[in-house]
């Protein structure tokens, strides 16, 4: 079974149009978005977050030696 990888260019992408949905649901609660927007812009959100959860194609860091000085 093959895993879903998020290129690691995409992921500051993907945080931009995170903070867009944000932005604008914030609006949404003043009146100035019609509610079918509202309920389109969640759903875009929630799939806009659920990629950030995916793995990156970014190998995993070597990690750090303790105690060399």
């Amino acid at each position: 079974m093959q895993q879903d990888v998020l290129p690691l260019f995409a992921r500051s992408d993907l945080d931009r149009l995170r903070l867009a949905a944000d932005i604008l649901l914030r609006l949404a609660e003043d009146g100035a978005i019609p509610e079918t927007l509202e309920a389109e812009l969640v759903i875009f959100r929630d799939r806009v977050e659920h990629a950030l959860l995916l793995p990156t194609d970014a190998p995993a860091a070597a990690p750090a030696a303790h105690g060399t000085a």
